[in-house]
């Protein structure tokens, strides 16, 4: 794996936690083990960290490629226009999506997808991308045999892609496909002539458009292999029209994009969890927090927010060492977990602090919630190694309907008041 300064991962908020397995080991092995390209930028557009897969499609160090060094394995056809798309998308603070070339230092090309997706911290404010990048110079070679209508390129390459291919009437129907395109969804030919485009997508997720107005049209999607397990895909058309310039048929290419996917959802999950507890971090609490009382206000629902603080915390790190509060915090958020329901949002704000927004429950219902917690919690012990600990907690509870109108902030503001409240009378309660 490709290696930096630690100071780099700065750039995704949740590898802020230390702990047992730390945010930035889980984003090492993660990255290190996906085949997909990834990068991290900061907020002025350079790069801060890149995978090792993402060396080898743009043939560079590590050192060369952080900052504004990336730039320079850009195929310099395609240098203005992808430095230009990168900088108004740096300018505009928005997401990224482009398609160039890298050329290595030994002159081999390859083609990359890239897609970059904004990171804010917890006020909103930009912090920089979080990427992808995924070879599709098999996809760039398919295509090219079908701009220039060169039948027999176009037969061979069709024959042998790597990425499924299928060839299709203006009006939708199949004219043939290939065996990759058989193998990737787990169908036998003629089962997958027997089919059609909106069959094999999943219901919501929408077919390629089939549009005479558009040379060619690439999204993502999902398809149901033969199985009935969804599998994404990079699906486009291209649109290949006669010596009289009339629709003639469609080339679709169809690329397996499911483990940039799945790196996607893992990278995402770390910007808004807690690598220690699996909670929602702070950020992520924030957000769901300000989404759900939106939701509430407008449809006249009801609830609580609890903020917990265990009780003495430091005296356990001290004590018995941080191996033993780290197994704490994740005995505290198991708890959690198993009292609340899946619909209530739960977090760890930072330290030994966690919070619950519970959902349609009066005052005295979460008040009685509160009780149970704090009671399982004095119940329980934890072992780390030879060392027991007892542990104990305090709750303060805000009733929604109370400060209807009050903000995440202001609502938070109340239960940790709540809560020191119960400390400063008797703890634990």
């Amino acid at each position: 794996m490709a290696t930096t300064p630690v100071s780099h991962l700065r750039a995704v908020p949740a590898l802020q936690n230390g702990g047992l397995h730390s945010p930035e080991e889980v984003f090492r092995l993660l990255t290190a083990r996906t085949p997909v390209g990834v990068f991290v930028a900061a907020s002025n557009g350079g790069y801060e960290y890149v995978n090792e897969r993402w060396l080898h499609l743009a043939g560079l160090t590590p050192d060369a490629a952080l900052g504004s060094g990336w730039a320079s394995a850009v195929h310099p056809e395609d240098a203005e226009r992808t430095l230009a798309a990168w900088a108004a998308a740096v300018e505009s603070a928005s997401d990224w999506v482009h398609e160039h070339r890298f050329v290595r230092a030994d002159g081999s090309v390859t083609w990359v997808e890239s897609h970059a997706h904004t990171l804010h911290d917890e006020s909103g404010a930009l912090i920089g991308w979080v990427g992808a990048s995924i070879d599709v110079s098999a996809h760039r070679r398919a295509v090219g045999p079908v701009a220039n209508d060169s039948s027999e390129l176009f037969r061979i390459a069709f024959d042998n892609a790597p990425i499924g291919m299928a060839l299709i009437e203006p009006d939708g129907s199949w004219i043939q496909v290939n065996a990759s395109f058989c193998r990737l969804l787990g169908y036998s030919e003629e089962a997958l002539m027997s089919l059609t485009l909106t069959d094999l997508t999943v219901p919501g997720d929408g077919a390629v458009l089939i549009d005479p107005d558009e040379e060619a049209v690439r999204h993502e999607t999902r398809y149901l292999r033969a199985d009935g397990t969804p599998l994404w895909v990079a699906a486009s058309t291209t649109l290949v029209r006669g010596p009289d310039e009339q629709p003639m048929y469609y080339v679709l290419q169809v690329e397996d994009i499911g483990d940039r996917k799945q790196t996607e959802r893992e990278l995402r999950r770390l910007a808004d969890h807690d690598a220690l507890t699996g909670l929602l971090n702070r950020r992520g609490f924030m957000e769901g927090l300000r989404r759900e009382l939106r939701r509430m206000e407008r449809k006249g629902e009801y609830g609580a927010l609890l903020l917990l603080d265990l009780d003495n915390f430091k005296t356990v790190n001290d004590t018995a060492g941080h191996l033993a509060g780290d197994q704490v915090l994740r005995t505290t958020a198991e708890v959690l977990r198993r009292r609340l329901r899946a619909t209530d949002v739960i977090g760890r704000l930072g330290g030994d602090e966690f919070a619950a927004l519970v959902l349609n429950v009066t005052p005295r219902q979460a008040s009685e919630i509160a009780a149970e917690t704090t009671e399982t919690i004095r119940s329980m012990t934890v072992t780390a190694g030879d060392v027991t600990i007892e542990v104990a907690a305090s709750i303060g509870v805000v009733a929604i309907e109370e400060l209807r109108g009050e903000n995440e902030e202001e609502l938070l503001a109340a239960a940790d008041r709540a809560m020191y409240r119960v400390k400063s009378l008797r703890r634990d309660g």
